[in-house]
């Protein structure tokens, strides 16, 4: 394209351009002088393109200097391309007396192309009417502009269309799909990873309740054993005694036998001797026979507990098994548990109960006694 396009290069920097100080005062100067010329053309000639291109050139520099920032968002283009050669054709009408109009009226006509193309922002009423009285002329009085003018029309959209296609951002939304899939994929995997992770704590979860109750029946098992071991203390203390009342039991008699345990020639007093002895020895034997009750209870506690201690190692697995078993028959496990979880019993039919020769006892010490 030709010098007369093209302008400064582009920049990534905020543009300031009609909301710049100077410039608003350029405008307003140059704005003046063309309404000065546009009075004077009225009285003289009336209106021709001329006329109609100060008109426009008025309306549209009257927009820019109430609507600088806008501008300055909608027309980076031509800012960037014909900023320089505008800011000069402005100070140029601004400062001079006569001028050349087609040069500033070809520029302005950009602008407000650009500006109606991308603003949000609608023009004024006066600058869209001066806008459209442009549409039928023919340009013969303004040749040097009509070539801006026609491009402007024909070609300068796709000038800036081919600029933002181009852009670097632009470059990277081409690449948008491949972000997008990359993402979906990058979504994908996140979905199976917190998947496979939340597998791991469930089953983590699952291995901690089952700690959890293994450690109650570790609780369960160290309170059995503390129990055994108290337990096992008092069988062999009753065992110890026990020996020691049998050996009672023996020796006792033995003395006397043995004439240790002095015989006297008195019939009465031996008589007497020996009843007491005799009694000591059923003292001795029913003493004897309660240890050895209570020696064989705690024996049989022990076996109990054993029982327990043996239980707590294998329930929480039997309970898993025993709850998938009957499932499919709730008959297959009950004879099972009636052999496994009944109490073991000794066979104490044999030992005495407490209080049995307690009545002969007494008898036999009171018939001792003198009438």
């Amino acid at each position: 394209m030709s010098d007369s396009i093209d302008g400064v290069e582009s920049s990534n920097e905020p543009l300031i351009f009609f909301s710049n100080a100077a410039m608003l005062s350029h405008l307003t100067r140059a704005h003046h002088s063309i309404s000065r010329h546009i009075e004077i053309i009225r009285t003289q000639s009336g209106a021709d393109d001329t006329f109609n291109a100060l008109c426009f050139v008025r309306e549209a520099l009257n927009e820019m200097m109430l609507m600088p920032a806008i501008f300055d968002l909608s027309c980076d283009y031509n800012i960037k391309h014909v900023g320089a050669k505008f800011t000069e054709s402005v100070q140029e009408v601004s400062a001079a007396e006569s001028y050349e109009i087609d040069s500033l009226f070809s520029l302005c006509y950009r602008f407000v192309v650009e500006f109606e193309l991308k603003s949000s922002t609608s023009m004024s009423s006066g600058l869209r009417s001066a806008w459209i009285e442009l549409a039928d002329m023919d340009l013969n009085d303004l040749k040097s502009a009509s070539f801006q003018i026609r491009w402007a029309k024909n070609h300068m959209a796709i000038q800036m269309l081919r600029e933002y296609i181009n852009h670097p951002h632009m470059t990277s939304l081409k690449d948008l799909p491949k972000a997008i899939q990359a993402s979906e994929d990058a979504r994908i995997k996140s979905i199976d990873e917190l998947s496979q992770r939340e597998e791991r704590v469930n089953a983590l979860a699952d291995k901690l309740k089952g700690y959890e109750n293994a450690y109650n029946f570790v609780g369960l098992y160290q309170g059995f054993s503390n129990l055994r071991k108290d337990k096992a203390s008092e069988k062999d203390l009753t065992f110890k005694f026990m020996v020691v009342l049998g050996i009672c039991l023996v020796i006792v008699p033995l003395l006397k036998v043995l004439n240790v345990i002095e015989h006297s020639s008195d019939l009465v007093k031996e008589s007497f001797a020996i009843a007491a002895l005799l009694a000591f020895e059923l003292m001795v034997v029913y003493f004897f026979r309660i240890t050895l009750q209570n020696f064989r209870s705690t024996k049989a506690q022990l076996l109990q507990i054993d029982l327990r201690m043996t239980l707590c190692q294998f329930i929480n697995s039997y309970v898993e098994f025993a709850s998938d078993a009957r499932k499919s028959d709730k008959e297959l496990l009950t004879r099972f548990e009636q052999v496994i979880f009944s109490g073991i019993v000794t066979d104490e039919s044999v030992i005495p109960s407490t209080f049995d020769g307690l009545e002969q006892v007494a008898k036999i010490v009171e018939s001792l006694k003198p009438k």
